[in-house]
């Protein structure tokens, strides 16, 4: 399998940083079904901290961007924003792979991370893995669809 993983701030000052960015984007456009405000804080918050304290770490396989995390990193919080797998990418060790490089990047094995509740039974894996502790359920907070689903902290 030819499968690459790679950092977004190591193309900043690549000439085709934004359309990398939309193709990013693209993978995880269907997650405004549970958070509304996906795309505006993706492209008008997220990249904006891009290098600082704010991270996209992808996976490609065969040229095609088919995971992608969003993370933040600062003194007080190591979260993964986003996290996502294509669909015909899965059962293939991609999302472990990814999920290994999120916790280089931040450091722990118990970041912040949350989901909508019916989405907890695709992370069960990793939440006895690693020990992660459900620390809030939080009805309504992204949606009035879905209760949030937190692990290892909590949302401000």
């Amino acid at each position: 399998m030819s499968i690459t993983i790679d950092y977004l701030s190591k193309h900043i000052q690549d000439a085709d940083y934004g359309e990398l960015c939309k193709q990013i984007y693209y993978v995880t456009d269907h997650l405004t079904v549970d958070y509304p405000k996906h795309k505006d804080w993706f492209f008008n918050k997220h990249l904006n901290d891009i290098g600082k304290d704010r991270e996209v770490v992808f996976i490609k396989f065969h040229n095609n961007i088919c995971g992608v995390a969003f993370l933040k990193k600062t003194i007080n919080e190591k979260k993964i924003c986003t996290f996502y797998v294509a669909e015909y990418s899965r059962k293939h060790g991609i999302g472990g792979q990814l999920l290994e490089e999120c916790f280089n990047y931040l450091d722990t094995k118990t970041p912040l991370i949350s989901m909508p509740k019916y989405k907890v039974q695709y992370f069960l894996y990793y939440v006895y893995k690693y020990g992660w502790k459900i620390t809030q359920i939080l009805p309504g907070y992204y949606n009035n669809e879905n209760d949030e689903v937190v692990f290892n902290g909590e949302l401000n």
